[in-house]
């Protein structure tokens, strides 16, 4: 892959995690979502569900929050081939309940598509803590860290 093509391509991967975090958030278009991501995409909650991205409202365990915005601090993207990158993007939410409601990070795997975007093969949400109060505790509990294991994870 050439420079040019590497920055198409940085730019293609970039604007799916920027779409998936301006649509998760409440009253979610989860149709939205699960266009992020490969039909036969895999996505892995936080307390270790492995989803279908057509299951994607799953992650708010039918407690979706009256008011959640994600906001993205790092991206990095590394291609292991012309057909697949890894990336890594760390977020803090904001929600009713706190304004650092929960934070950690998405591990994606990306594939590029016949058409030459990339979407999502597989997505791990690891949330590496969360305020106590907050509407991440409510409804993971302690469940929300332990995808963060051994990465540091711990309630704060």
């Amino acid at each position: 892959m050439n420079l040019t093509e590497e920055a198409i391509a940085r730019s293609h991967i970039t604007k799916v995690i920027h779409r998936y975090a301006r649509l998760a958030r409440e009253n979610c278009d989860w149709d939205g979502i699960a266009k992020c991501f490969e039909t036969d995409g895999i996505y892995r909650l936080p307390d270790r569900r492995i989803l279908s991205p057509s299951q994607a409202r799953e992650v708010v365990r039918g407690k979706e929050a009256a008011f959640i915005r994600h906001h993205l601090t790092t991206v990095d993207i590394e291609f292991t081939s012309e057909e697949e990158a890894h990336s890594q993007a760390q977020f803090f939410a904001t929600t009713e309940y706190e304004f650092a409601d929960h934070w950690g990070y998405w591990e994606d795997t990306f594939r590029r598509q016949k058409d030459g975007t990339w979407l999502i093969h597989e997505r791990t949400i690891v949330t590496e803590g969360h305020h106590p109060e907050g509407w991440s505790a409510k409804v993971y509990g302690g469940d929300a860290l332990k995808m963060a294991g051994d990465k540091g994870g711990k309630e704060k």
